[in-house]
């Protein structure tokens, strides 16, 4: 029998009204009598929105407040709108001087603490559309206002006098504008999955910000100015529940959780996760609408909208919508039903009443768990081995002091040393040494007994606490899926996001953390208010590189102002490439020394920068000076070319000049939008260097006018022909640098592609057994967990692998001869040591023999057999740092393949990252690679 032609009738939203929680206020203008259409007919743009929602304040100024806080980058305006009864309204400021009292319960005695609780309502915050193209959240925050505004319902006042409800309409701007502008110019509502409107164009694609940054993984670094304003409010107004609206799932997504959810968010956030989760369920229950919860959405990484405001002592919920975003005004599900956007606000809009609801009538209790949560950081930092995290300046102050300013901005204590100081038992984030240290005055100090304990503990404890059950479930299901044939489906691992995340080891700065808190002076740091996103808000005091930082990192001629022979600044600060940049973008001509050299008497490394006076013209001293500081680093004058007493001076051969770059980046179909993005933020943003995004098909013409292109991870094997690879080829061998990273280095090792000599690992020879990774249980202590790999079991407990292995044989009876240990598996994101060639020019600035990386996905390449392996995984030795490996898998195919090549051809080069070496854009270790390879290849 034919399935029956789906009609409006099949529409979940069908029997919704968004008016049926009256009576409302007349003076209250509703949405659709400001936008002309009513909410759900059509996407709406970022100043209408805001025009409506002004509207409706401005009429409603009893019961609401409105608040700017930031600008995006392409300057739209972001506010806040703080809805409550009237009565709390008259009050805002105190409550709002009562919450942070309570966000820091060292501002009173218990009993005092516990009288300000009581009196205080508990505040909801709910964020719309932080993915730009899913639209319902942006809109589902318009109708939420007037309902919160306007409505007289008895429920409705109720919540209003027991709460305070921050609603952030959208956190993408930018994102939102992108794909609203282009979907309402191609829409004609049609529903089919196919249908034009329901495929966003690469250069559209509104899930990210300006940058193309997923800000939903941005808040462990907040890197982006959208997510630097709403921490900053979010720290203002001490949310005790945060809401998150996104989409799109199947049907509806509310928490509880899924699994694993960090360990450093405390007390019992599954009693309130269930409450809210039963709450959202009855009012679904009501419209007959589907939903699923325990599923996909996890609070394991630190960087989500949901698990960061955790951190902080709220409950925080993603929602998932199904209706609206790419899914269009329309769209015909496989079963042929109907979905619209409004079905997706509507439900947003239900789930967010519901939970404002369920916090209102528990909102004492709220109040005090949030006060306990706080009390609990306190207490626990006091406990354990990992106490106290101490920054060093070290050789790159600067970059310190942009990990130091990411903390800052998280709201974490951060006390600068006015005195030296010694601790023992310093454990070193490096190699794990422990050791009694002496540190030096200007060091940082991170105690976690403060009430951002529990958010400063999870961004930078060395490793992280993974779920040994959610662990075993998914060893359990690799087992499986290596007695599978090599074409059969496997089943899916639960891995949301990266495992490993660490910040000291992501900026490579030297940090040691210990138990030893014995007191130090010091002095706590701020950061200076931030600007406007102009550009001449980047030229302020102590914004160094585009980073607004709590110190003066120093920088400029800091000896031989007026030099006579040259100009020298060592490679290893961050901020070296960017000097250099910016010197050759002005016309300055710059060298750099392939060996050590003697000059001004003091040693200097390979890869140092410099600058003859006597090649320059008579501005150099000045602006060398200006650049310098403007770059956070030191320059030396000096006026003698002798050597003294080393081999090479600034006057030998060794001194290679380097052209002046031009730099074109892959900005297509087929490039990882997020790739991109944090080389377009780190080279446009962080370093000042300018490039030219161009599109696959430009690598098929007249390449010679740039010096290096760089490909982002991505796929690009349907988007670049044959004859192309032979252009780069030709373009190579003439002197270009060709950088790719990720999946661009995959394809470029392909045998069909042929840039390289290397290859991927993929049915490789068996390599020996290693010992198989076993999942301890969490540890009991404060102390940070080691790498999975690292662990062992009891002598009398067999290890997870083999019980799952026995458990795999019995669902899994025939093993095919297609399966396989000798492919690497997928990895979720770990920390892993490299060596490095240390004599190689992209070392330059890398003095120590390691280095560790964060490695994600399946790309493991044989050494190149005709090129340079620059940085190599070791054969033995340690090797994974932290985050999850998989058992016979993951270090024994890993080991012995490189990470970083260089595939010189004729005058130019192929230079291959396997990872991601910019990854997010806080991934900040690896810069001065990319750089060297962007900027030197020209000159060697």
């Amino acid at each position: 029998m034919a399935q029956r032609t789906p009609t409006v009738e099949t529409r979940d939203d069908v029997r919704f009204s968004f008016y049926d929680r009256g009576p409302y206020r007349p003076g209250i203008p509703r949405p659709e009598s400001i936008l002309g259409y009513p909410i759900g007919e059509a996407n709406t743009q970022y100043a209408a929105q805001a025009r409506t929602m002004l509207a409706i304040a401005d009429a409603a100024k009893d019961r609401v407040r409105v608040e700017e806080f930031t600008t995006t980058y392409e300057r739209r305006t972001m506010r806040l709108y703080i809805v409550s009864s009237p009565e709390n309204v008259a009050r805002l400021e105190d409550i709002r001087r009562d919450l942070d009292r309570l966000a820091d319960p060292r501002n009173g005695s218990p009993a005092e603490i516990d009288a300000i609780a009581a009196r205080t309502p508990a505040v909801v915050w709910i964020s719309g559309s932080v993915h730009g193209n899913e639209s319902p959240g942006f809109e589902t925050c318009i109708q939420l206002l007037y309902q919160l505004a306007a409505s007289e319902e008895p429920a409705t006042l109720a919540a209003l006098r027991n709460t305070i409800v921050v609603i952030n309409p959208s956190s993408n701007p930018d994102g939102h504008e992108r794909f609203t502008v282009w979907y309402n110019s191609v829409s004609v509502g049609s529903p089919d999955p196919r249908a034009q409107e329901h495929d966003e164009p690469w250069s559209v694609y509104g899930r990210y910000n300006h940058s193309r940054f997923d800000m939903n993984r941005d808040l462990i670094a907040s890197t982006q100015r959208e997510v630097q304003g709403i921490m900053r409010m979010m720290l203002k107004w001490h949310p005790m529940v945060a809401v998150d609206l996104h989409g799109h799932v199947s049907t509806y997504f509310f928490p509880p959780a899924a699994r694993p959810v960090n360990t450093n968010i405390v007390g019992n956030p599954g009693k309130w996760l269930d409450l809210f989760g039963r709450s959202n369920a009855a009012a679904f229950d009501r419209y007959g609408w589907l939903y699923f919860s325990r599923d996909v959405y996890d609070l394991f990484y630190p960087g989500y909208y949901d698990a960061w405001p955790s951190l902080n002592g709220a409950i925080g919920m993603t929602f998932e919508t199904d209706g609206g975003g790419h899914r269009g005004v329309l769209w015909r599900r496989p079963d042929g039903t109907l979905l619209s956007l409004r079905d997706g606000i509507a439900k947003h809009f239900v789930a967010s009443l519901a939970t404002i609801e369920a916090t209102s009538a528990n909102g004492p209790e709220r109040v005090h768990d949030f006060v306990a949560f706080r009390r609990e950081a306190l207490r626990d930092g006091t406990a354990g081995t990992l106490r106290r995290i101490v920054i060093v300046p070290g050789k790159d102050p600067g970059r310190a002091a942009e990990l130091v300013s990411a903390l800052l901005r998280a709201g974490i204590e951060v006390r600068r040393a006015t005195a030296p100081f010694s601790i023992g038992r310093a454990h070193a984030y490096t190699d794990d040494g422990v050791a009694t240290r002496r540190f030096d005055t200007g060091a940082y100090v991170v105690d976690l007994s403060q009430p951002q304990g529990k958010v400063a503990r999870a961004i930078l404890e060395p490793t992280s606490v993974l779920d040994p059950a959610f662990a075993r479930t998914q060893i359990e299901k690799f087992e499986r899926n290596h007695r599978r044939g090599k074409h059969t489906e496997s089943e899916s691992y639960e891995f949301y996001d990266v495992t490993a995340w660490s910040l000291p080891v992501a900026f490579g700065v030297e940090s040691y953390w210990t138990d030893d808190a014995s007191p130090v002076a010091g002095s706590l740091l701020s950061l200076p208010a931030e600007e406007p996103a102009l550009p001449q808000a980047r030229q302020q005091p102590r914004r160094v590189g585009g980073e607004l930082l709590s110190v003066d990192v120093g920088g400029g001629v800091v000896t031989g102002r007026g030099a006579t022979s040259a100009y020298l600044f060592g490679p290893e600060r961050n901020g070296a490439p960017r000097l250099l940049f910016q010197l050759l973008n002005e016309g300055f001509r710059v060298s750099v020394a392939s060996e050590a050299v003697d000059a001004g008497g003091r040693h200097w490394p390979r890869g140092t920068y410099v600058a003859h006076v006597a090649r320059n013209d008579s501005t150099l001293g000045a602006r060398i000076d200006a650049l310098a500081r403007e770059s956070g680093v030191e320059v030396v004058g000096v006026n003698t070319a002798q050597a003294g007493s080393g081999q090479y001076g600034i006057g030998s051969e060794s001194m290679v000049p380097i052209p002046a770059p031009n730099i074109a980046i892959v900005a297509d179909e087929g490039v990882s939008q997020t790739s991109y993005g944090a080389i377009w933020y780190t080279l446009e943003r962080r370093y000042g260097v300018k490039f030219t995004p161009i599109g696959t098909s430009v690598l098929g013409g007249d390449l010679s006018r740039f010096t290096a292109i760089l490909l982002p991870s991505g796929s690009y094997s349907s988007h670049v022909s044959k004859e192309t690879v032979e252009r780069l080829k030709t373009w190579v061998r003439a002197g270009g640098t060709l950088v790719t990273m990720g999946g661009a280095s995959e394809w470029a090792a392909d045998e069909n592609v042929g840039l390289t000599s290397a290859r991927k690992v993929a049915d490789a020879e068996p390599k020996a057994d290693v010992a198989a990774p076993v999942i301890s249980p969490a540890p009991t202590s404060a102390a940070p967990s080691r790498p999975a790999s690292a662990a062992r079991a009891p002598a009398n407990t067999p290890p997870a692998s083999i019980a799952a292995d026995r458990l795999a044989e019995e669902l899994v009876p025939f093993q095919s001869s297609s399966a396989s240990m000798n492919t690497p598996e997928w990895v979720p994101g770990i920390h892993a040591d490299v060596l490095l060639d240390r004599t190689h020019w992209l070392t330059a600035g890398y003095d120590a023999p390691r280095l560790t990386v964060l490695l994600q996905g399946d790309l493991f390449l044989k050494p190149s057999k005709e090129g340079a392996n620059v940085a190599i995984f070791p054969a033995t030795g340690p090797l994974v740092r932290a985050g999850f490996t998989w058992p016979n898998n993951t270090e024994r195919l890993l080991r012995g393949t490189s990470l970083l090549i260089d595939e010189p051809s004729g005058s130019g080069h192929v230079i291959l990252f396997t990872n991601e070496p910019m990854f997010r854009g806080w991934w900040r270790s690896l810069d001065r690679l990319v750089l060297n390879a962007l900027l030197l290849g020209a000159a060697y």
